[in-house]
Parts: structure tokens; C-alpha cells; sequence
């Protein structure tokens, strides 16, 4: 109830954002998730020896999110670089925490780059103009889709698995997922594809939704399993407990990190050429 709940209130905000006439309502709210997340991250990282430099780490991701609305990939670049040098200037100068600097330097740069840079690519997709190839609403109906997908998975995933799961996916990191599953997931992922050409982009290719579909399930779960990998190792069950029923900021999007560059890369070969 507490999961279905806090759907009930995240879900219209989220389509509000995306289907907004301006972009910057989604590119707002994707800057709020993307510190929320890494916060969460550098937490997990605390917890085994590890001191991140947080407020380096959120100036880098805030960074990182302005370069995909202003298509400037270079600042992004720009700004992993500045924090890496930042990161060790700043070990130096805490030469006291000589064990731990490699650790903590680590865990500053990849946080942003596993949290920022690649949520960062949704941000990019929403800046897509609805006017080329005469496409309206081309970045919200991309956006609807890929949430689609990617919710639609983690249903597929979960009920498989429940109903008929046997055989354990990765049980050491995470035994309750399962092979039959992940199959479900797998198969409701390109049905959902396919639904959204269906329902509001038929614009799309049946192929290419169907394709576009089957890779998000895949790389999408393989995204679930790496945050489950790091909530592992640092010992605990969950990112945080921001959202009632579903853990923390991390753990809402953690297929949607690895899932986002798909979504990305798509659109940015397919369709966002002038």
C-alpha cells in the first residue's frame, strides 16, 4: 500500500513535467533527484571508510545536468575534470587521511559520474526540440515511453518472479530476483514499447520500439543488480528512506540510470538531428 501510495502522488508530477510546454519543469525536477540519489550514494560510500567530498561532488552534477541543456558537452567534461583535480587537491590537503584518500577520492568522482552523468542524458532528451521532423511533443512522448518501459519491467520482473520464479539471478547480490523473472521483465519491456507506438507515438518504427524496448529491459535490470551490488557492500537494504514502500531516491532509479543513455543515444542518431 505504502509503494502504490507514494505512486499515487510521484507519478502526476512526473507527467507533468514531462509533458509541460517547458522543458525546465522535468530538467528541475531531474536536478532535485539527481542530488537526492547522490546523496543517498555518498552515504552508502561512508559507511566503508570512504569520505566523499559532497559538496564538490553536487557543484560537479549540477554542472553536468547544465551541459545537456545547453548541448555543451565539453562543460561536462570540464566539469569531471575540475572535480578529480579538486578531489585529490583537496586528499592532499587532508594528508591525515592518508588510508582512506584513495577510497574517498573514488567515491567522489563515480558518484557523479554513475548518478549525474547518466540521469543527465534524461535532461537531454527533454531538451529535444518538438519541432524537428515536424514531430510534436517528439521529447515527451520519448520520456512517457521509456518510463513505461522501464516501470512496466520492474512489474514483469516482480510478478514473473513471484508466480512461477525458481532458479536465483544473482543470489548473492540480490536473492530474491530470479531468472524466470528477469525473462518476464525482459518480455513485458518490448510489449510496452510496442503499447506506447500503439497508444501516442506512432512515430516510431514498430521495430525500432520493440528493440528500443528489449534493451532498456535488459540494461535496465542490469542497472537494479549494480545498486543492489553497492547497497551490498556497504551493508544495508536500502539507499535511504525518503520514499515510503520503495527505499530511497537511489533505489527508485537505479534502472533508470543505466537505462537513460539508451534512451539518449536513440534519440540523439534517430531523431534529434537538424
Amino acid at each position: 500500500m505504502k509503494r502504490i501510495l507514494t505512486a499515487l502522488v510521484a507519478l502526476p508530477i512526473l507527467l507533468f513535467t514531462v509533458w509541460s510546454s517547458s522543458p525546465y519543469y522535468f530538467v528541475t525536477l531531474t536536478a532535485i533527484v539527481v542530488l537526492l540519489a547522490l546523496g543517498e550514494f555518498y552515504s552508502l560510500a561512508a559507511k566503508v571508510r570512504c569520505k566523499p567530498q559532497t559538496v564538490t561532488g553536487f557543484c560537479a552534477a549540477l554542472v553536468i545536468i547544465a551541459s545537456f541543456i545547453f548541448e555543451e558537452p565539453l562543460l561536462a567534461v570540464g566539469a569531471l575534470i575540475g572535480l578529480t583535480i579538486v578531489s585529490l587537491v583537496v586528499a592532499v590537503v587532508r594528508a591525515g587521511e592518508l588510508k582512506d584518500s584513495l577510497f574517498s577520492v573514488s567515491a567522489t568522482v563515480f558518484g557523479v559520474v554513475y548518478v549525474a552523468l547518466l540521469a543527465g542524458c534524461l535532461a537531454g532528451v527533454r531538451m529535444i526540440s518538438d519541432s524537428r521532423f515536424g514531430i510534436t511533443h517528439l521529447s515527451s512522448k520519448a520520456l512517457t515511453m521509456f518510463f513505461a518501459i522501464v516501470m512496466l519491467t520492474d512489474t514483469g520482473a516482480y510478478y514473473t518472479g513471484r508466480t512461477i520464479g525458481r532458479h536465483k539471478l544473482a543470489p548473492r547480490v540480490s536473492p530474491g530476483k530470479t531468472i524466470e523473472g528477469a525473462v518476464g521483465g525482459f518480455v513485458m519491456a518490448a510489449v510496452a514499447g510496442y503499447l506506447s507506438k500503439l497508444v501516442f507515438f506512432p512515430e516510431i518504427p514498430t521495430a525500432h520500439c520493440l528493440i528500443l524496448g528489449a534493451i532498456i529491459g535488459i540494461v535496465g535490470q542490469i542497472g537494479d543488480l549494480a545498486e543492489s551490488l553497492l547497497k551490498r557492500g556497504s551493508n544495508v537494504k536500502d539507499s535511504g528512506n525518503l520514499l515510503p514502500g520503495h527505499g530511497g531516491m537511489l533505489d527508485r532509479i537505479d534502472s533508470i540510470l543505466f537505462s537513460a543513455p539508451v534512451l539518449y543515444y536513440y534519440f540523439g542518431l534517430f531523431f534529434a538531428s537538424p
